[in-house]
């Protein structure tokens, strides 16, 4: 049986367009009570059309801090990057400030970025929106099942992720947990088992993650029972 906080709909455009407007009413909110939109952002196809519409939609920009949950550790520029894509869609041609896009330096050596992420995230106390995706398996951010990592580390560096590319760095479980709202895409038939596993109480990285409150948006045809 779905939780309360699980909303079922059509397909990946519905949930593009309503999780752009809660985007935008939870930025309204936060700017208005604490002057200032803090949002870290995920890759993966499942965003890019919010993303879209968020880059012709209106908002006080300049309130907006965004971070982002994972990246791929591959040349700046590359494709396969989360924030390529992220940036080609909305931020390149966003009015938020560029010094208030924080993004992980993956190109250089890992140890490196990964530190020096770290130092950037010590300047936030909580973030106001966490998004996140799932993979088949459960996996969200470059949190893989079955993957061991020291429980306060603010960023872990994964040199061996069973996806391509095998060097990753990613915010820790408990980084993104420092959350007001964490909102959850999921969407493809591909995801069901994953899903299952998830509402009969298995611990997969997804469910590892939730914020002060979470919702999750979830395509019908991600659900076997229909």
């Amino acid at each position: 049986m779905l939780k309360d906080n699980w909303f079922i709909y059509d397909n990946i455009d519905d949930i593009s367009i309503k999780l752009a407007d809660d985007i935008l009413n939870l930025a309204k909110k936060s700017i208005e009570l604490n002057n200032t939109f803090r949002i870290v952002l995920a890759g993966g196809k499942s965003f890019v059309n919010t993303y879209k519409i968020l880059s012709k939609s209106s908002s006080n920009w300049e309130k907006w801090h965004i971070y982002i949950g994972d990246e791929r550790c591959l040349q700046q520029g590359n494709k396969n990057r989360n924030d390529y894509l992220i940036s080609q869609v909305w931020l390149n041609n966003s009015s938020i400030p560029k010094e208030n896009i924080n993004f992980i330096s993956a190109e250089f050596d890992i140890k490196s970025a990964a530190r020096k992420y770290n130092t950037v995230l010590k300047k936030v106390l909580n973030f106001d929106l966490v998004l996140l995706g799932m993979g088949e398996d459960g996996h969200t951010a470059s949190l893989f099942p079955n993957s061991i990592f020291k429980e306060n580390d603010n960023i872990l560096v994964e040199k061996n992720s069973p996806k391509y590319p095998q060097k990753r760095i990613s915010m820790s479980y408990a980084r993104l947990n420092k959350s007001e709202v964490v909102f959850k895409v999921v969407c493809g038939a591909s995801k069901q088992f994953a899903v299952e596993l998830w509402l009969s109480g298995v611990a997969l990285p997804i469910s590892k993650i939730h914020g002060n409150s979470e919702r999750v948006y979830i395509c019908k045809d991600t659900l076997s029972l229909q």
